[in-house]
C-alpha cells in the first residue's frame, strides 16, 4: 500500500514537471516568434534617421534634375558671320563675295542702318544666281521694309538669268524671303535646303 502511494506521488510529481516543461517550452517558442516578428519589422521599417536622411536625397534630386535639365536645354546661338562660316564648311558655295554697305545701298536700296548685323553673299560669277542674305533686324517693326529690298534681289536675279541661263533661273524661282522674328533671309541656291538648315539650326 505504501508503494503504491510512493508510486502515485512520484507519477503526480513527474506530471507537474512535464506541464511546467511544455509551458516554458511554450513560453519559449512565442519568446522567440516575438523576437523574430520584431527583427523583421525593424528590417521593413526604417528609422527616423534614415526617413529623414532618404527624404533629404530625395529632395536633392528634385532640385538638381530641373538644373541639369535647362543646362542640356541650353542652346548656343552664333553671330550671322559665324553661321555663314558654317554655311561655307558644309556646303560648296559658287564663287562667293560678299557685298558692303555702299553696294546693297546703291543697288538694292536696303539701309544697313536699320540692320543689328548681316551678311550680303552673292556669287561673283556672272553665271551663277546664288545669293546668301541673312540680317538681323535691330527693330522688329523693320523686318518687313527689309524683307521688301530683299524680294528685289531676287526679282533681279529672276530678270538676269530667265532669258539666258534658264537652269539658273529655275534655282531662283524655288527661293523665298523668309521671317522669322527680327530675322530675314534670301537664299538662291541649288544647295538650298541645305543652307536653310544650318540657318535655323544655328540661330534659333
Amino acid at each position: 500500500m505504501r508503494s503504491v502511494k510512493r508510486t502515485a506521488k512520484i507519477m503526480a510529481v513527474l506530471a507537474a514537471a512535464a506541464i511546467i516543461c511544455c509551458g516554458c517550452a511554450g513560453e519559449t517558442d512565442q519568446s522567440a516568434k516575438e523576437d523574430v516578428q520584431q527583427t523583421e519589422a525593424e528590417d521593413i521599417v526604417p528609422s527616423a534617421e534614415e526617413v529623414e536622411s532618404g527624404d533629404s536625397e530625395a529632395q536633392q534630386v528634385t532640385e538638381e534634375t530641373p538644373e541639369e535639365e535647362a543646362a542640356e536645354g541650353e542652346k548656343e546661338t552664333l553671330s550671322i558671320a559665324e553661321v555663314y562660316e558654317k554655311i561655307g564648311a558644309e556646303v560648296s558655295l559658287q564663287s562667293p563675295e560678299c557685298m558692303d554697305d555702299d553696294f546693297i545701298s546703291n543697288y538694292y536700296g536696303l539701309d544697313t542702318a536699320l540692320l543689328e548685323e548681316y551678311v550680303f553673299s552673292i556669287s561673283s560669277d556672272a553665271a551663277q544666281a546664288e545669293t546668301v542674305i541673312i540680317a538681323k533686324v535691330k527693330d522688329v517693326s523693320d523686318t518687313e521694309a527689309v524683307a521688301e529690298s530683299l524680294q528685289s534681289v531676287m526679282e533681279d536675279k529672276k530678270a538676269e538669268m530667265e532669258n539666258y541661263i534658264p537652269e539658273q533661273f529655275a534655282i531662283v524661282e524655288k527661293s523665298e524671303v523668309v521671317i522669322k522674328d527680327n530675322y530675314v533671309w534670301l537664299v538662291i541656291s541649288e544647295n538650298k535646303d541645305s543652307i536653310t538648315s544650318v540657318i535655323e539650326n544655328n540661330l534659333f
